[in-house]
């Protein structure tokens, strides 16, 4: 839907202040983490990745993971564009251990934030002297002095002191510690967290998480809990808290791709498993035609919908009656195409780490085929467009099949050739899988490449591999709650295969939850947009300017910046491509006008001063154009569905004109409600 807006009434004319952008100073959004390929460790297999990135994604950082066994150790120059050096390592041993500590106090000596979690790699090589020396150099950087003594008999440890606000976040510790070292406080600014002691020894008090000006420390067992029979985790420490303390990111700018407009972003997708298989709620139809005629017919929302084209295309195991099933459901004003891979490979490469937990590598088994990524990316994507979808309507999406481990190969393919891509990180956190640490990172690193992650599991997790219950998909709602309050950490995503459409049961636990999310206050928008979203947030570049502006730049789709800890409010006036805000209970949400590349975020001098200057709090679309000029305000909105616009900083009790035939009155806050 595309909607111009005129509202009349003498308002007051926006005035954009040109601010001069020499000397501006960049504000470094890179981590760089540290792992060790030799114990087993990859750039998504680590401790960082699997529980913490999802904390540093939320606010804004991006992670960057560096093999400390196989990959050069960056120079200095390099490194400036990083806030921080993370270790995840599950060592203290390492095979040049003098190199890499030599490096690391390096950028201790460079100033370079160090966050220590789990062993210092390196710290092991007892026979090197030198190494010794390195190691205690390297924790004197954040405050800290390790003097070994460990022990692992609990009967003598105790916790000596908790910081309630920062620690026992999810789970409480266990009565006693499970295992104790000595690291001593060696620096007054050191902020303390969690400490014990020996019984046995005097003046044994050890640090085990603590924040500093130069980072911060955790011992893996001080930090997370783990089940030793299922694995899953919970949070110890509070890792938002931890992560917004030991790099000082309090009040920096946030890029947010969860929002658009001040609404939580919310689109669908569907893998094309089961496209061809028969429905037990009507024989005579397969459970696309199923999902076609009781889901994407039905519902007023965007959805990215996929085939498998082995299994569809006649000139490999298809035939003509399904290509017209899957030109009816292209056909369809509310769908966007695209792939779920030629064969649907269960694993994207013969070394894959999920290779064993399939029988072979193919979903649809194609006589004579194997394994080709150009064949599966970018074939089954042209022929989707050239054989199913509509003129007009390409296919521009590759959603992942399988254990969803592209290599950086298969991304390379997609980016080549223009595709988006997604699928992998699922994500359930509800009453069983109640912690963050649940939640999947917003993307995965793959050498120079990204990995674009859904929003929530699909139905799959939730019925244990369609083994049951059929109607499992409704507990995603618990999900989508949790994952967007008291943290807006993901956006909505209702995703799912065909199969959804083989049982009753099953078919309406996938309406009851499209009802939920079209009863919330969501921004409805198309994977693709998404992802683009996504790529904005990737490649954003955050800068402050003498005068204490924040100057975004690169931002592209994703037009977000969240505040989270702001007094005050934007100064629109001397703010540029700014088109409104939000302040909501996670924080201040700032809106930036699209088809830009450059955006300057100025705060008032105080938090009471007020403004009489019309702006956008919140839009469930795209606010394409917002200007204000004379006595009226144009606004080019485009949005799916019934478009609604909230406005502020209007006139109070005034009646105002929209498109020449609405009357709308605001309130006594200044604010109005625009329905189109």
């Amino acid at each position: 839907m595309k909607t111009l807006i005129t509202i009349t009434q003498c308002l007051m004319i926006i005035v954009v202040t040109e601010i001069n952008l020499s000397g501006n100073t960049i504000i470094p959004r890179k981590l760089l983490i540290a792992y060790q390929s030799d114990t087993g460790q990859k750039e998504s297999i680590n401790t960082y990745f699997e529980i913490c990135q999802t904390v540093t994604d939320y606010y804004g950082l991006m992670s960057e993971y560096i093999d400390v066994n196989t990959q050069s150790l960056p120079h200095d120059q390099h490194m400036k564009n990083y806030r921080a050096i993370i270790t995840a390592f599950n060592s203290n041993q390492i095979i040049d251990g003098l190199a890499w500590l030599k490096w690391l106090r390096h950028q201790c000596e460079n100033g370079t934030k160090l966050i220590i979690l789990g062993p210092l790699t390196g710290m092991g090589s007892t026979k090197c002297n030198e190494c010794k020396k390195l190691v205690d150099e390297i924790y004197s950087y954040i405050g800290i002095q390790y003097k070994g003594m460990y022990s692992s008999h609990r009967g003598r440890l105790r916790y000596q002191y908790k910081d309630n606000e920062r620690v026992e976040f999810e789970r409480p510790y266990p009565v006693f510690p499970k295992t104790y070292e000595h690291f001593k406080v060696i620096d007054p600014n050191v902020k303390l967290w969690l400490s014990m002691k020996r019984k046995d020894l005097k003046n044994s008090e050890s640090v085990a998480v603590a924040t500093c000006p130069n980072g911060g420390f955790a011992r893996y067992a001080e930090m997370f809990w783990m089940d030793p029979v299922s694995y899953k985790k919970k949070w110890y420490l509070n890792p938002f808290k931890f992560f917004e303390e030991a790099l000082e990111i309090i009040d920096l700018p946030r890029p947010d791709p969860t929002t658009l407009n001040g609404l939580r972003v919310a689109f669908s997708h569907i893998d094309g498993d089961a496209f061809t298989g028969p429905s037990r709620i009507n024989p005579k139809k397969t459970c696309a035609e199923i999902v076609r005629d009781e889901i994407l017919k039905k519902y007023n929302y965007p959805i990215t919908t996929s085939v498998i084209v082995a299994e569809i295309s006649p000139e490999a195991v298809g035939n003509q009656q399904l290509v017209n099933i899957a030109k009816s459901i292209f056909s369809l004003p509310n769908i966007e195409p695209a792939s779920h891979a030629f064969s649907h490979p269960y694993y994207w490469n013969d070394k894959s780490t999920q290779k064993d937990k399939y029988p072979s590598q193919y979903g649809i088994f194609v006589k004579g085929y194997t394994f080709n990524s150009e064949k599966e990316i970018v074939y089954s994507s042209n022929y989707i467009s050239k054989n199913l979808s509509p003129p007009g309507k390409p296919c521009r999406v590759m959603l992942w099949s399988g254990a969803c481990d592209p290599t950086e190969r298969d991304l390379k393919n997609c980016k080549a050739n223009q595709f988006y891509n997604m699928n992998g990180g699922d994500t359930v956190f509800d009453d069983v899988n109640n912690s963050y640490t649940a939640v999947a990172p917003l993307y995965r690193k793959v050498g120079s490449t990204y990995q674009i992650h859904c929003g929530q599991a699909n139905e799959n997790i939730l019925t244990n591999l369609w083994e049951g219950p059929y109607y499992g998909f409704r507990e995603i709602i618990k999900t989508m709650n949790k994952t967007g309050s008291p943290r807006r950490i993901k956006p909505i995503d209702i995703y799912y295969h065909f199969y959804s459409g083989e049982y009753q049961s099953s078919l309406k636990a996938l309406q009851d939850v499209y009802e939920w999310v079209l009863r919330q206050d969501v921004a409805l928008v198309y994977t693709s947009q998404y992802i683009e979203m996504m790529q904005g947030y990737l490649h954003a570049k955050i800068f402050m300017n003498d005068q204490g502006h924040f100057i975004i730049k690169n931002y592209s789709h994703c037009l977000t910046v969240r505040f989270d800890r702001r007094s005050s409010l934007p100064d629109l006036r001397m703010c540029k491509n700014v088109i409104g805000f939000s302040q909501q209970p996670q924080g201040l949400y700032v809106s930036l006008k699209p088809n830009t590349d450059e955006a300057i975020i100025a705060f008032l001098s105080a938090s009471n001063i007020t403004q009489e200057v019309p702006y956008i709090e919140s839009a469930n679309g795209w606010v394409m154009n917002f200007n204000v000029s004379g006595d009226s305000i144009n606004i080019d909105f485009q949005g799916f569905g019934k478009g609604t616009i909230q406005m502020a900083g209007l006139k109070r009790r005034h009646k105002y004109t929209v498109n020449q035939n609405q009357k709308v009155t605001t309130d006594s806050n200044g604010k109005m409600k625009i329905h189109l």
